[in-house]
């Protein structure tokens, strides 16, 4: 068989299949462009899901007239000038993007060099082009490209259907207008505009002002500030900023997780396990954190050449920009303590309002139907505080209570149905889970004790001797040792049973055997992670919650205050062990939207 040179023609069509996948990938290349030429503004129009037509102009500093030809030749580029690829400043440099579109593609260049007084264009159809000619283009550049995979029919037929490929482009312009705030960008598709968004002032709050605008004020509101470095070499450092969400805001998919380096939107799965890894145990099962981070590192610590559509890269040191990620979202996850967010209240307020057979308004607006509607309430047991009857015991409660409001949780007014501490603060009033917090309390005291090998044993007078299913006591067997470093001496007894002779003193009285068989049931239904430290936090967190104070348990006024000061300086008391949030804040406003007072 003969060995032959490809064509041309062909060369760049096999090119445009590792570069350009589908629409959105083409219309990335040519952002990246227009940013990469110092453009203030960009607009994006699309039809038929980028199919039909993708058209990208910017106000950048243009090509000149000699260089559109070389613009659409292959590997012919202006960014690296050092022809070095280990110090990388531009977001674009292999030149193959524009001829890779243009081999598979009409495509349209029309671009006016800052310094000219003339536009020129070129047309390409499926790589072949002709002279250079004036165009009336008056600043920037301007791409068009119609009929994309017109000359590769093949992969033309895998796309998706137009309105699924256009929602990959909104996608794709809402990540590039996070990572360049002073960058103002449009996009319109088939006629109907659907962003447009304006440059941000140079500031402080610059890229707060982008995530408000684009990813909304729930996020916006409540997010946690992040900002840190870690120092690479004596001169060199790797820096983070951003902001992510906290725990109870959190997505059943990834959609809202924005990771940017050196101004490059990455999919790592590492670098997403690595942020995971930092939220831990404060979220539910299956959600994921909402977070828009962004990482600088010097050029030479990082390799952006290991994937066709640059969204993967390689770090000199990856285990430091680990680091620099858990390290960075830990603590300030730590530092939010109480913190839940409000969307959990507007959203249930939301609900209440917009369902007629549960409207306050509606529940005391007709006297025909008052006594109905007020049956709601029939079944529900609120216990409130005793009140005081002696003058002067009425002043010291007063006093007290006073004291307690001024904290973030307030003051405790009554429990309600066995299981909520209601509380008032200076902003509302604040809905208590008990069981949940005093979950977190007693996990968040157990790492402690466990982090300073602090942990204190208690020996059981007698021995308690526990029987237990052949799979969970499999289970048990298998973590004696772990078990031991959080507290607990087991050993086996006989056939088909195990004896706990010492146990965590944090455990107090409470029923060692009901945890221990809860313990291998839980875990041998949903198994252990294979890290020794999620081992670690997964048997916590099982025991803390059979710890806990349990549902419809009765609190008086000292334990229920004594509770919200201790939720208010426990790290990630904000969410129990499985995500959940322990508390919900209503404000004023929220109280009066209830009955319609607003």
């Amino acid at each position: 068989m003969e060995i032959r040179r490809l064509p041309q023609n062909l060369i760049n069509q096999i090119a445009a299949g590792e570069v350009v996948e589908r629409p959105s990938s083409a219309l990335k290349e040519l952002i990246e462009n227009s940013l990469d030429a110092n453009a203030t503004q960009i607009d994006i129009i699309i039809e038929n899901g980028g199919k039909s037509l993708i058209s990208v102009s910017d106000n950048g500093i243009g090509i000149q007239k000699d260089h559109i030809p070389l613009a659409i030749e292959r590997h012919a580029t202006s960014k690296l000038p050092d022809n070095t690829l280990t110090n990388i400043e531009y977001l674009g440099f292999r030149g193959e993007a524009l001829p890779s579109i243009a081999a598979v593609s009409e495509l349209n260049l029309q671009s006016k060099y800052i310094d000219s007084n003339q536009a020129w264009s070129l047309d390409i159809i499926a790589g072949n082009f002709n002279e250079v000619y004036p165009s009336s283009l008056e600043i920037g550049t301007r791409v068009s490209i119609k009929k994309l995979f017109f000359a590769t029919p093949a992969r033309l037929k895998f796309l998706k259907s137009s309105q699924v490929e256009k929602s990959y482009c909104h996608q794709l312009i809402l990540k590039m207008a996070l990572v360049n705030p002073v960058v103002g960008f449009s996009f319109k598709a088939d006629g109907r505009e659907l962003l447009n968004i304006k440059p941000e002032n140079k500031s402080d709050g610059l890229y707060l002002n982008r995530i408000r605008n684009l990813m909304g004020t729930s996020f916006s509101n409540e997010a946690i500030k992040i900002e840190n470095s870690k120092q690479i070499t004596v001169k060199k450092f790797a820096k983070i900023h951003g902001y992510i969400g906290l725990p109870t805001l959190n997505k059943s998919n990834y959609s809202q997780q924005h990771l940017f380096i050196n101004g490059r939107s990455i999919q790592d799965r590492n670098l997403s396990g690595a942020i995971r890894s930092a939220y831990r145990d404060t979220l539910p099962k299956g959600r994921f954190p909402v977070f828009c981070l962004f990482i600088d590192v010097p050029t030479d610590f990082i390799d952006v050449n290991v994937h066709p559509g640059k969204t993967e890269v390689r770090f000199q040191d990856s285990a430091l920009i680990r680091s620099l990620l858990v390290g960075s979202i830990s603590r300030e996850l730590n530092s939010s303590f109480f913190q839940t967010t409000s969307e959990i209240s507007k959203e249930a307020i939301e609900k209440f309002t917009m369902n007629e057979n549960v409207n306050l308004s509606k529940v005391y607006g007709s006297n025909n139907n008052q006594n109905q509607k007020q049956s709601f309430f029939n079944n529900i047991e609120v216990k409130p505080l005793k009140k005081a009857l002696k003058q002067d015991e009425f002043k010291n409660n007063s006093l007290h209570y006073r004291e307690n409001e001024s904290f973030p949780l307030g003051a405790a007014l009554g429990q309600f149905n066995k299981n909520y501490i209601i509380s008032q603060n200076s902003n509302g009033i604040v809905i208590i889970d008990q069981h949940a917090a005093h979950e977190r309390l007693t996990l968040e005291k157990m790492k402690f004790a466990r982090q300073n090998k602090s942990i204190e044993r208690q020996i059981l007078l007698l021995p308690e001797v526990i029987n237990l299913e052949p799979v969970p006591l499999e289970i048990i067997k298998e973590n004696i040792e772990l078990l031991a470093d959080i507290g607990f001496v087991i050993e086996l007894f006989g056939e088909g049973a195990v004896v706990v002779r010492e146990i965590p003193a944090l455990l107090g009285e409470a029923d060692i055997k009901q945890i221990i068989i809860d313990l291998g049931d839980d875990l041998s239904g949903t198994g252990l992670p294979s890290s020794y430290l999620a081992k670690i936090d997964l048997i916590l967190g099982n025991i803390a919650c059979h710890r806990s104070v349990r549902s419809g348990r009765n609190l008086n006024e000292f334990e229920m205050n004594q509770l919200l000061r201790e939720m208010e300086k426990t790290p990630n008391s904000g969410q129990c062990n499985h995500g959940r949030p322990t508390s919900i804040s209503l404000s004023l406003k929220d109280i009066e939207k209830l009955f319609n007072r607003t």
